[in-house]
C-alpha cells in the first residue's frame, strides 16, 4: 500500500466543530422560530376581534340595534385549535363565524346605558400555554353614548398590556 497518497476526508475534530457551529445555530434558530409560531396564532383574535366588531357595526346599520354574544367556544384555553361552536346564544343573530376552528374563546358584550349603550368584542387567549391570558377587545360605540368605550380601537386589557403580549 502506498503511504505517499494523501488521504481525503474529515477528521475527527472538524466534524465535531461542524457540529458544534450547527447546534449554537439551533439554539438560536429555535426559541426564534418557536416565538414566531406563537405570533402567528396570536394574530387570530386581532382579525376575529375587528370582525366580529364590523359584524356589529353592520348589524347595527340595519337594526340600530346590538347583539350580545355568549362565549364561544367554551373549551380550555390553551393553544389547541377547536371548532366554534355557533350555536351559542347571539352568534346565528349576528350573523359572524370565524374560518374554521379557533384557539380563543370570543363574546359580544353589551354595555346599556340611557343612550342605548355600545358593545365591546372580547377575545381572550392563552396561545403559549403558560397559564398567562391574554384579552383583547375593540368597542363599537357609534352614537359615542359613553366616556369610557373608544370606538373601533383594538386594545389589550391591562394585564395582557403590562405582559408586553403583543
Amino acid at each position: 500500500m502506498d503511504r505517499s497518497r494523501s488521504r481525503r476526508g474529515f477528521t475527527l475534530i472538524e466534524l465535531m466543530i461542524v457540529v458544534a457551529i450547527v447546534g449554537i445555530l439551533a439554539s438560536i434558530a429555535i426559541p426564534n422560530f418557536i416565538h414566531m409560531q406563537t405570533r402567528a396564532r396570536r394574530s387570530e383574535v386581532f382579525v376575529n376581534v375587528k370582525g366580529i366588531a364590523v359584524a356589529e357595526s353592520a348589524y347595527y346599520q340595519l337594526y340600530d340595534d346590538f347583539v350580545a354574544a355568549a362565549t364561544s367556544p367554551t373549551t380550555p384555553l390553551d393553544r389547541k385549535a377547536y371548532p366554534f361552536d355557533e350555536t351559542v346564544p347571539g352568534w346565528a343573530e349576528l350573523g359572524w363565524f370565524p374560518d374554521g376552528q379557533v384557539r380563543c374563546h370570543y363574546r359580544a358584550q353589551h354595555f346599556p346605558n340611557t343612550n342605548g349603550g355600545w358593545i365591546r368584542a372580547v377575545g381572550t387567549c392563552d396561545m403559549d400555554n403558560d397559564n398567562s391570558i391574554a384579552t383583547w377587545w375593540m368597542d363599537f360605540d357609534p352614537e359615542t353614548t359613553s366616556g369610557s368605550s373608544q370606538h373601533m380601537v383594538l386594545r389589550p386589557n391591562s394585564a395582557t398590556g403590562a405582559q408586553g403580549r403583543y
